[in-house]
C-alpha cells in the first residue's frame, strides 16, 4: 500500500495559530455604576486587557471590543476552537507581522440575566453604557495611559459600537460594524411570531423565563426557538423598559394576540441607528466621527448585511467618512472580517500599518 505524508508545510496561522507575542491581564473591576441593578447582575466583572508584543502601552490606540448577543469579552481572548482563531489571536498576528500598529485591545463584560444589554442604560437591566463609556474606558485609558479609542463589534456589539460612537463622539473616534442591529424592520420582526407562540406556550413571560433558569436548554444556538424568544425579551429590556417599574418592560407585540404595538414599537425603533441619524444630535455626531466601518455577509441569516447598507447609506448623506463592505459568508462568519477592519481602525486613529 502507498505511504502518504501529512502537509505539515500547509498549516497556515489563522489555521494554526502561533502562541501570542502581546501578553493578556485580566483585571478583576468593581462597578459603582452597576450597582444597584434591577436584576441584582454582578456588579464585579473580569475585564481582559490585551497588550502589545512590545509591552509599551504609552500613547498606543486603544481598541473597545463590544460582544454580540450573550457573549462576554473574555471568551475572546481563550484558546480557540481546532481549526480557528479567536479575535485577540487575530489581532496579536496583524501586529506580529506588520499588518497593523501595536495597540491595546478591552473588552468588557456587559452580560445581563436575559443575555445581553445593548450597552444601554435601561432601568429594566442596569447602566451598561455608562459602565462602558464612565467607568471602564476611563480607566484602562488611565491605568496604561492609552491614546486615541476606537470601538467595534459584530451584530449586537456592532450596534452598541454605532450608537456609543454616535452618543459619545468625543471618546471615540472610529467605529466598527460588523452585521450590526440596524434598519430594526429587517432584523427583530421575523422573531416576535417565533417569541410569541413560546410564551404562550408556556402560559406567559414569567412562565416561560422560569422554565429558562431553571434547567439547561439543549441545543440553544440562533435558530432554537427558545433562544430567539429569550433575545427578544432582552431586546425589549433594553428598548422598552417600564421606567416607572425598575426589572420591568414591555414587549413588541400584544401578549394576547401577537399584534405589534404601535406605541412600543416607535420605543424601539428610537434606537435604531438608522432612525437616529434622522436627529440633528446624531447627524452632527457622525460627521465628527473619524471614520465608520460598516459591512455584512451576503447570506446573512439576519438581513443584516442589507440593513449595514442602509446605514452606511444614511451616514454618507450627513457627510461622515464611511467604508462599506459586502463579503460573500453569514451572519457568524465574522472572524475574517476582523483582518479586514481592525488596520482600517487604527489607520484612522493615526496609527497605519508598520
Amino acid at each position: 500500500m502507498e505511504s502518504w505524508r501529512v502537509p505539515v508545510e500547509a498549516r497556515s496561522e489563522e489555521v494554526f495559530p502561533r502562541p501570542r507575542a502581546g501578553a493578556t491581564e485580566i483585571h478583576r473591576h468593581q462597578s459603582k455604576v452597576l450597582l444597584g441593578n434591577p436584576w441584582d447582575d454582578p456588579t464585579e466583572r473580569d475585564v481582559p486587557v490585551y497588550l502589545p508584543p512590545s509591552g509599551e502601552t504609552a500613547g498606543c490606540p486603544l481598541l473597545v471590543y463590544l460582544s454580540g448577543y450573550s457573549g462576554t469579552g473574555l471568551a475572546h481572548f481563550q484558546r480557540p476552537r481546532y481549526l480557528e482563531d479567536s479575535l485577540v489571536g487575530r489581532l496579536d498576528r496583524l501586529v506580529r507581522t506588520g499588518k497593523a500598529a501595536e495597540t491595546v485591545l478591552m473588552a468588557p463584560d456587559c452580560l445581563t440575566t436575559l443575555g445581553g444589554s445593548q450597552y444601554l442604560n435601561s432601568t429594566a437591566t442596569g447602566r451598561y453604557e455608562d459602565y462602558v463609556v464612565e467607568e471602564l474606558v476611563p480607566w484602562v485609558q488611565r491605568r496604561y495611559r492609552t491614546g486615541p479609542t476606537a470601538v467595534f463589534g459584530t451584530s449586537s456589539g456592532g450596534f452598541g459600537a454605532v450608537v456609543l460612537a454616535l452618543r459619545h463622539p468625543d471618546v471615540f473616534r472610529a467605529v466598527g460594524s460588523n452585521a450590526g442591529d440596524a434598519y430594526f424592520e429587517y432584523c427583530y420582526p421575523p422573531d416576535f411570531p417565533v417569541a410569541f407562540r413560546e410564551i404562550r406556550k408556556a402560559g406567559g413571560p414569567e412562565a416561560f423565563l422560569r422554565a429558562i433558569f431553571e434547567r439547561t436548554t439543549p441545543g440553544f444556538s440562533p435558530t432554537n426557538p427558545l433562544a430567539r424568544t429569550l433575545s427578544t425579551m432582552a431586546y425589549a429590556s433594553c428598548y422598552s423598559p417600564r421606567e416607572s417599574e425598575p426589572g420591568r418592560f414591555d414587549m413588541p407585540f400584544d401578549l394576547e394576540t401577537g399584534a405589534i404595538v404601535p406605541e412600543t414599537w416607535s420605543r424601539w425603533l428610537a434606537w435604531d441607528p438608522v432612525r437616529m441619524l434622522e436627529t440633528p444630535r446624531y447627524a452632527e455626531a457622525v460627521r465628527k466621527l473619524g471614520y465608520l466601518y460598516l459591512d455584512g455577509g451576503l447570506r446573512d441569516e439576519f438581513g443584516l448585511d442589507v440593513s449595514a447598507r442602509i446605514l452606511a447609506g444614511a451616514a454618507r448623506r450627513h457627510g461622515a467618512k464611511v467604508d462599506f463592505e459586502e463579503f460573500d459568508g453569514g451572519h457568524f462568519d465574522k472572524g475574517p472580517r476582523y483582518d479586514v477592519m481592525i488596520p482600517r481602525l487604527l489607520a484612522a486613529l493615526g496609527f497605519p500599518m508598520r
